[in-house]
């Protein structure tokens, strides 16, 4: 009698721990596919989307560079959104309007360096022609590392930096 109890104890405990254990290895699969989607996601739609706001970060023409500017702040993070803004009211505007400046840009090439379900790093080639008030061109090429966060559904542009 005595061993029998042991035994449907026994057997309850292993059954027990084995629901517990497939449990947490069913949510680890499925949060592991989650993760994976999302960033498979994110590298498939990132380059494009590099490609085309990026070039509405950094073009303007000195006649509207508010607005052109005010454009681009929806494309960037909270957080960056003022440090881009500072920095613009501070230099780029008032630089641009002095010297007459006119920024056209051009993304070569994007690749995805890093993804994650919600951030991510992508390389940016980018050509600029920028034209001041003596119309000589000035040619340009850069790489920048530009990160993304997503906020909500959206990716937005969290930081770029120059490489």
């Amino acid at each position: 009698m005595r061993l029998r109890r042991w035994l449907i104890a026994a057997v309850g405990c292993f059954l027990l721990v084995s629901i517990i254990g497939l449990a947490a290895a069913a949510g680890w699969f499925y949060w592991d596919r989650v993760e994976t989607r999302a960033e498979q996601s994110a590298r498939a739609l990132l380059p494009q989307l590099a490609s085309k706001e990026i070039p509405e970060v950094f073009a303007y023409d000195y006649q509207t560079v508010e607005r052109s500017l005010a454009e681009a702040y929806p494309l960037l993070t909270p957080a960056y959104r003022q440090e881009f803004q500072k920095s613009a009211n501070a230099q780029i505007i008032p630089e641009a309007k002095k010297r007459e400046v006119v920024v056209q840009a051009n993304v070569v090439g994007v690749g995805v360096m890093m993804a994650k379900r919600d951030s991510a790093s992508v390389m940016v080639y980018l050509n600029r022609t920028v034209t001041d008030k003596s119309r000589q061109p000035l040619y340009d090429g850069s790489r920048l590392r530009v990160d993304f966060k997503k906020i909500g559904d959206k990716w937005l542009i969290a930081y770029i930096t120059p490489i």
